[in-house]
């Protein structure tokens, strides 16, 4: 039997840190990688006028993006989707907005889709895309601007609240609370101390340019002054169900509203129950109408 000695000892434990770093490099360049992906034409999905749109950020991101004009109208929504999603996942809530009278804009997120970026950064940068977004429409005519996120996307919402306070209004589904808890509850389950993957969220903070500290869509909801409707699955994993209403507790809008979905986790609430997703935006719009005009 070969003897231990310090030295095999010694280079152990060299072969496992290495083994750490790279790991945790890894682990952090899969988090933030891109979902580029080509998108079909509009006219597979909508039978009336789309607008194919690229939108310049001001960091030189080139958003690509579909919009659905309503000439009648002078209300518009941007919808954003959610980590490793584009424009295509929010179809179904463009078509509930058209319905509504609104006009519709659909980007895909920097990282995603057919929009330049190399990385995703969980909306903080994101964030910049949406304020170009809202440029757009503000270019177009338009004079309420509301934004409607998923996941990611709603984050991003969250993050550009000390920019812009006063959308007409906004939609979260599914936000995270802060990244710390977003990583921890992805990786929680996994048989490894939590110290495995700080050095993961160390190479992350320099990938997307962004600390920890900052990564909190929680603070950002005390700028918020816009009316707000926050939605999440009450079985949630990935978001805690008293993240979610960290969240809702945290936002500073007068007029606010928190709906959980039975049993739903982490995913579409919509194609979980339509009825009751289509039910409660409905209320939603209906309150957020009368408290508000």
């Amino acid at each position: 039997m070969k003897k231990i000695t310090t030295k095999n000892i010694f280079r152990l434990l060299i072969a496992g840190v290495f083994l750490w770093l790279g790991g945790s490099f890894l682990a952090s360049t899969f988090a933030v990688k891109s979902y580029h992906k080509n998108i079909p034409p509009a006219s597979d999905y909508f039978s009336g006028l789309v607008e194919n749109q690229t939108i310049m950020t001001f960091d030189r991101v080139k958003v690509s993006a579909w919009f659905l004009p309503n000439p009648s109208s002078k209300k518009a929504v941007i919808i954003l989707s959610g980590i490793g999603a584009n424009r295509l996942s929010a179809i179904a809530r463009a078509k509930f907005y058209q319905e509504k009278n609104y006009n519709v804009l659909l980007p895909d997120l920097r990282g995603t889709g057919e929009s330049g970026g190399d990385v995703i950064s969980f909306g903080w940068k994101e964030r910049f895309d949406l304020h170009a977004c809202v440029g757009f429409l503000e270019k177009k005519g338009m004079e309420k601007i509301a934004v409607h996120g998923m996941s990611l996307g709603a984050a991003t919402i969250a993050y550009s609240f000390e920019e812009k306070p006063d959308y007409d209004f906004v939609v979260l589904e599914s936000c995270y609370d802060n990244i710390t808890n977003a990583l921890k509850n992805r990786v929680e389950r996994l048989p490894f101390p939590w110290i495995f993957y700080s050095v993961m969220t160390k190479f992350t903070e320099l990938r997307i340019e962004a600390t920890q500290a900052e990564l909190r869509p929680e603070d950002y909801m005390r700028f918020c002054k816009c009316p707000t409707f926050i939605m999440a699955g009450d079985a949630e994993k990935k978001v805690k169900k008293e993240e979610t209403e960290k969240i809702f507790a945290n936002c500073a809008a007068k007029t606010k509203q928190l709906h959980f979905f039975k049993g739903a986790y982490h995913q579409d609430l919509m194609k979980k129950d339509e009825a009751q997703w289509l039910r409660e935006m409905e209320k939603w719009l209906t309150l957020k109408n009368l408290k508000n005009h």
